[in-house]
């Protein structure tokens, strides 16, 4: 009996240390637990499988039960036969129900990368994560944000990890860092004692840092990490002060410096007002001085101390289309000054100057010319010296590429603007429209100054069409006065520049921002307004409405005695098949959704009027608020074409145009788009007639309609708001902040 009962107690006792142990297992292989170089957790396989079969939602119910916890040998073993690989992979075997060591498991994991990513698109990369809050799914790392997809739940603020990554994503964490890692290039807006304000990724936030030897305000460091956390701060000492003349993805072109290189990724940081970090449209060619921090001769940050000083505009000056010459000839009507690198030359007044000149061997920069009084001129000219263009105030900057040469006319805004207003509104016109021209062309040409297209040649803009047309038109007295009437006034809606757009004439409506695809909402201040001069807004609400209104000429409007106030359009489709294709193709390919084919069944075919037959109808199917086409279908015998936006319904139609005239029965030649989309098409024997009206776009302010307004006494103010509601008229000299 006394044996019996020592008996019962020790089983008793080995029963709990069982049940304990079970119970310590099943934690394991089921808690939440930190990261561990022991073993590798279940949930961390999906993730890391992700690059073969199945994505990683797909291996979660892959594995669902066969996996849990900590990977053992035994759950490894049967996972390679999952993946097909048992055969091929080596590793040094445990026991079955053992823990697989992360060092083991991600032994294996090369293998099965060798096998199954031939391409190699899982890397490894060496990350420090910055911050455990979630922007958008994603977490922070000294390398900017990334999706985690794997062993997010033990990851903590400034944790050191290397780590396998696919496409941008996370896959899960392969090792701890005991290496230190650099934070190259960071903002740090101040740091003093115990912590950084750094900003980094367009966030400003504080990092701790060990007590410094100085205190460091609003520049450019590297960053030091060892043992998840910062170990040292290395400022960069070089800054140099300059003016943006261009940029391109490689280099950064600093006035005085000359071309320094950059790593890719412009960083720009703003110190006055707000602490914030800004994109490259913020980096205004010609009128921003900054601070270049500057680091094994590359720049590696921008600092902005003041805001920059909308007083200068650069123009690319094309040839026809290009941006390149094969060879340029400039001379001046006053002594030329030249500078080329350090090398300055005086040149005799009507002497030109030879671009091919000064690209000697090994020569590098670029070409400066310039006269001295206010009003000179220089001109481009031919090989002969006979000028090929009107004057140009300022200087010429004149640059070599492989293509050929580029030419840049550096002036001041005001000044550049005589040569724009008379150059797109007629100089007779009345004072108070060249005046409303006038700020409409400078609120326009100070949004294109942050534009960064042209960047690579340091201009703003070009002079042709595609920004404002400059100087095709010499200066006038008229439209000259009517800039100084206005200097510096823009044209704002709640505080920022608005897109003061503009054409020639109305149909009797200006128009919403739907012709071009874009929501009303996003521009308040460019709604379609009736120009009916009695102030009545006639009925367009229906296709029959809007084809009474446009094959009358009784309603009159401010601009309704402009010969595009009402036009005519005859078009033969079917002699000019070939045409509307090609053209219909070309606007294909800039965007595929704006110009959509259906077969006979109603399915998207391919763009072939071969297969599609002869055109039967232009049916209208969505219309702006003022009248212009935003949606047309071109009806087949065997399919239809859905075209969309009023460019490509004008550019497409007019393929197929024998013949175009004004209100005044006077043809319209040359012409590459008809001239608006306001229009409502009618079968004829032969073809079909387009009744149509206005000139243009229809957004923003009619040039015509501003004409008519001005004179029936309204004045360029009254202009203005009856063309942009909700505006404000401003002074950008007297408010440079809101430059920025």
């Amino acid at each position: 009996m006394k044996k019996r009962s020592m008996i019962l107690p020790a089983a008793g006792a080995f029963l709990v240390l069982l049940l304990i142990t079970i119970l310590w297992i099943q934690k394991g292989r089921s808690g939440e637990e930190a990261f561990s170089e022991e073993y590798v957790l279940a949930r961390e396989l999906p993730a890391f499988l992700s690059f073969t079969y199945y994505d990683t939602k797909e291996w979660e119910e892959q594995l669902k039960g066969t996996v849990r916890g900590r990977l053992s040998y035994r759950e490894l073993s049967e996972l390679l036969k999952k993946l097909g690989v048992e055969e091929y992979v080596s590793y040094e075997g445990e026991a079955g129900f053992r823990s697989v060591p992360r060092r083991v498991f991600f032994q294996v994991y090369e293998q099965i990368l060798d096998l199954l990513d031939p391409d190699a698109g899982v890397s490894v990369r060496e990350l420090v994560f910055l911050d455990v809050e979630e922007r958008e799914g994603q977490l922070l790392t000294q390398e900017g944000y990334f999706p985690v997809e794997g062993g997010r739940f033990y990851i903590h603020p400034y944790d050191m990890y290397r780590v396998y990554m696919l496409d941008g994503k996370v896959l899960g964490v392969k090792e701890a860092l005991d290496t230190p890692v650099l934070w190259e290039n960071v903002f740090i807006h101040s740091a003093g004692e115990k912590a950084a304000q750094v900003l980094f990724e367009k966030e400003l936030f504080s990092v701790s840092v060990p007590s410094l030897a100085e205190h460091i305000t609003d520049t450019v460091c590297d960053i030091e990490f060892l043992d998840n956390a910062v170990s040292a701060i290395y400022k960069k000492e070089e800054t140099i002060r300059g003016t943006v003349l261009s940029y391109d993805e490689k280099q950064i072109e600093i006035e005085g410096y000359g071309a320094l290189p950059h790593d890719g990724a412009l960083r720009i940081y703003k110190t006055y007002g707000t602490v914030e970090q800004l994109d490259s449209s913020k980096l205004i060619i010609g009128n921003l001085t900054a601070d270049f921090v500057v680091a094994k001769g590359q720049v590696c940050g921008i600092i902005l101390m003041e805001p920059a000083h909308m007083e200068q505009i650069r123009v690319l000056l094309l040839n026809g289309e290009s941006p390149y010459y094969p060879e340029l000839y400039v001379k001046a009507d006053q002594e030329l000054t030249v500078s080329f690198g350090e090398a300055v030359t005086a040149i005799p007044a009507g002497t030109a100057v030879k671009a091919s000149d000064y690209w000697t061997e090994g020569a590098e920069g670029y070409l400066r010319l310039s006269v001295a009084a206010e009003e000179g001129n220089l001109f481009l000219v031919g090989e002969n010296q006979e000028p090929v263009s009107l004057g140009y105030q300022g200087a010429m900057e004149i640059r070599r590429f492989e293509e050929g040469y580029s030419v840049v006319n550096e002036l001041p805004l005001e000044t550049y603007l005589y040569a724009v207003v008379p150059s797109e509104m007629p100089a007779s016109y009345e004072r108070e429209a060249l005046r409303a021209q006038a700020v409409c062309a400078r609120s326009y040409a100070c949004i294109q100054l942050g534009s960064a297209e042209y960047a690579k040649f340091a201009a703003n803009v070009d002079d042709s069409t595609n920004y404002q047309v400059y100087n095709k038109q010499p200066r006038a007295e008229q439209s000259t006065l009517a800039v100084q009437d206005t200097v510096g006034e823009v044209l704002k809606n709640e505080g920022v520049l608005a897109e003061a757009y503009y054409y020639s004439t109305s149909c009797g409506f200006s128009q919403n921002m739907d012709v071009w695809k874009l929501q009303p909402e996003s521009f308040g201040y460019l709604k379609s307004v009736s120009l009916m001069v009695d102030g009545s807004s006639p009925d367009i609400s229906t296709e029959e409405a809007f084809a009474a209104f446009i094959k009358s000429k009784d309603y009159k409007a401010y601009d309704s005695d402009a010969a595009y106030y009402r036009w005519q359009a005859r078009l033969k489709p079917s002699e000019s098949l070939e045409a509307m294709e090609a053209a219909a193709k070309e606007r294909q390919k800039v965007n595929p959704s704006n110009v959509q084919c259906f077969g006979p069944g109603g399915g998207e075919a391919p763009l072939d009027f071969g297969t599609l037959g002869a055109v039967t109808d232009f049916v209208p199917r969505e219309r702006s608020a003022g009248g212009v086409l935003t949606k047309l279908e071109i009806t087949c015998e065997q399919g239809s074409i859905l075209v969309s936006t009023e460019y490509n319904i004008r550019k497409i139609l007019m393929a197929a145009a024998v013949s175009v005239t004004d209100q005044n029965d006077r043809a319209i030649t040359a012409l590459n788009l008809l001239p608006s989309a306001a229009f409502t098409a009618v079968p004829g024997e032969d073809g079909f007639l387009l009744y149509g009206g206005g000139y243009g776009h229809g957004i923003g302010l009619s040039q015509n309609g501003a004409n008519g307004m001005a004179k029936a006494g309204l004045t360029y103010v009254d202009i203005l708001q009856k063309f942009y509601q909700n505006i404000t008229i401003e002074n950008i000299y007297n408010s440079p902040e809101a430059t920025q």
